[in-house]
């Protein structure tokens, strides 16, 4: 029995060895975005695909003459599934796939709330929810700046309509830990 357990072990170890070595992303990413203020994590779930989780704060300014200028810090989350689909190109062309540089595709859901947890600039909604299916490109560096530019067809809900268009998203910041060198 102790030389079965022994060799299922040894077996199974074998196979996450060589399971872990064919995935091409990063197994986590902690990045910090500097364009639009926040965190995100981008955790592997696959060979080429990730779940990218984001919290983060959005801005608005109102004023002109004569009129009182309003501000709002309002909190907002997203997330999205990428699927990678130019690591084997990257690779014959001796580019660096570090840190998921990389072109996707993805399914990105972006929520924001209406009412400030800073300021008093209230915006008519009390809640923004986009989905959008879009192609992107994350690249990071060597010393772990990014930026990733995503677009694509989307649809807009507030609590008073839903509209269609296209979704435009950038982010640019620091890539914190977690990057194959």
């Amino acid at each position: 029995m102790k030389k079965i357990t022994f060799l299922s072990v040894i077996l199974l170890s074998a196979f996450y060895v060589n399971a872990q070595s064919d995935q091409l992303v990063e197994d986590g990413l902690f990045k910090v975005n500097a364009l639009l203020p926040g965190v995100s994590y981008e955790i592997g779930v696959g060979e080429r695909t990730t779940i990218n989780a984001e919290a983060i704060i959005g801005f608005a300014l109102r004023g002109a003459s004569n009129v009182e200028t309003e501000f709002g810090l309002y909190p907002g989350f997203a997330a999205d599934f990428r699927y990678y689909n130019n690591f084997d190109r990257r690779l014959k062309k001796g580019k660096n796939i570090s840190g998921n540089t990389g072109n996707y595709f993805s399914f990105l859901n972006q929520f924001q709330f209406g009412t400030p947890i800073i300021g008093d600039l209230e915006y008519a909604s009390d809640y923004y929810y986009n989905a959008a299916l879009v192609y992107g490109l994350q690249r990071t560096y060597k010393k772990g700046f990014y930026f990733s530019l995503a677009f694509g067809p989307g649809v807009f809900v507030n609590e008073f309509n839903t509209d269609a268009g296209i979704l435009i998203d950038a982010r640019l910041g620091w890539v914190i830990g977690g990057r194959k060198k």
